[in-house]
This record gives C-alpha cells, structure tokens and sequence, in this order.
C-alpha cells in the first residue's frame, strides 16, 4: 500500500508518508503440507517512500528515521501451524500490542502517544498461539537475546460481535513490566472500543474509540488520557474504490494539533 498526507499545521508541516497507516509492502502465505498442517509466512517493510526515509516499527511507539533509500522490516516471520496452534520465528508482533492495538478504534496506526509505551516489535522473536477454543486463545511468546529479554503472552477471547483481550509484556531484562487489556463491541451501525495499558512506574493510560460506517465513509475517533496529557484522533475516510480512499485526519498530541488531508491506494 502507498500512502501519501499532507500536514496543514502542527509540529510537521508538509509531505508525509501519511498518518493513517503508512506505505508497506507485504508479501505472506501459507503452504499445505497435508495431515491438517501448514508452512506459514510473513514478510512485510515500510519505507517514506516520498523521500526515501527508514521508517521503524520495531521501536516502541514507532518513529521515523533519517537515512535515505533505508528499508524496515517488520512482522516477518516464518512457521508452522495446525491441530496444536501456531509456532512462529522472525520479527513479530507482540501479543500485547495485537491486545490494544486490536481494541483500538485506528486500529493501532493512529493510536494517541499515550498509549504508545507499549511493546510494539520484538525481534528474534518465538510465539506459540494455541488453537481456540470456545473463542479463547492463548498466546506466549519470547526472544532470543542473551540480555534484556523481552517475554510477554496475552490472552482473548472473542465469540460473535464481541471481543475481549489481556496481555503482559516484560521487558529489559524484567525491569519493565506492561498490563493491557482491551475490548470492542460491534453494534453494526457503529462499533466501540475501550483499552488500558498500565507500565511499572508508569502513569496509567486508558483509550477510548468509536467507529462509524456511513456508506463508502467511515468516521473514526479515538482518544485517551494519562495523567493530564489528553490525545484525540478524529477520521473521516471515503473509498473511492475497493483499493483507493482519500481520508481527512485532525489529531492532538500533547497539546500540538494537527489537520491532515491523504490518500493511500492498495495493490
């Protein structure tokens, strides 16, 4: 997908990769191998391709970086799956951010910095995902680096138009432990979202969301608050086909707002 915004006001002025998502390419499948069993993989990597400009989704929060023609992989991953579950190996998602990012009305790609300590990437990564059953799935998952490790495993459950989630992150090597939980209700004509992330030390952060289909549009908004430092998000996206949509974003970020007109078109 390539996505391109240009920022009216606010602390970044100008052209930017886009605020809603980003410009990615993915590649991912699967392969049957018989007996229920399958090969599974996954690689995706970002790039500003208006400037050429690395773009990092592995950090925690996710920034853009300032090295021309650099390219970032993330969630790339190869594995194996069937009866049992689910094993992984690569650069993943950790399973506390597919608990709050899930429960996030933005999905994740416009979520306020307040929630935003989060553990988003984690490199070198093994995840076990255990098949569901009755609608609950347990996730666990952990690296391979000899020093500052970082485990984490999560928990959900989703039956219907309702899903529920809770996950756990240590990282540094167990100086930095994350609770998140999330959740989000489907009513058809709009959907609600509700999620917390609460660090070691931290002030806690809890976000709020609402999605609201109006034909090709789709209404967005998603706040959340920790401490005194409130941030807000508001969408409005209108397909123009099944692949391209053009989108007007105005977010606050401590106390810095921004307007935002875009269009990203998929392939």
């Amino acid at each position: 997908m390539l996505e391109s915004s240009y920022n009216l006001n606010g602390a970044s002025k100008g052209i930017t990769t886009g605020f809603n998502g980003g410009s990615e390419f993915r590649l991912g499948g699967s392969e049957d191998l018989g007996n229920g069993m399958k090969a599974d993989f996954s690689w995706a990597f970002v790039q500003n391709h208006n400037n050429g400009a690395a773009f990092s989704p592995a950090t925690v929060g996710g920034a853009y970086g300032t090295t021309a023609g650099a390219v970032t992989s993330y969630n790339s991953f190869v594995g194996l799956s069937g009866d049992f579950g689910s094993v992984k190996i690569g650069q993943q998602w950790a399973p506390l951010t597919l608990v709050t990012f899930g429960n996030d009305a933005a999905g994740g790609i416009a979520t306020s910095g307040n929630l935003s300590n989060s553990v988003v990437q984690v490199p070198n990564s093994i995840t076990y995902s255990s098949p569901s059953i009755a609608g609950v799935t347990l996730s666990a998952q952990t690296d391979t680096v000899a020093t500052n490790k970082t485990t984490g495993y999560s928990l959900t459950y989703g039956i219907g138009a309702f899903n529920a989630g809770y996950g756990y992150s240590l990282t540094a090597g167990g100086a930095k432990s994350i609770n998140g939980i999330g959740a989000s209700y489907d009513f058809g004509m709009a959907k609600l979202f509700v999620s917390s992330l609460t660090q070691s030390g931290a002030t806690t952060a809890t976000g709020y969301g609402l999605t609201v289909p109006v034909g090709a549009a789709t209404l967005i908004a998603s706040a959340s608050s920790k401490g005194i430092a409130d941030n807000y998000t508001l969408i409005a996206k209108y397909n123009l086909s099944k692949r391209t949509g053009v989108y007007f974003q105005n977010a606050s970020a401590s106390k810095v707002a921004t307007n935002s007109v875009g269009i990203s078109h998929a392939f």
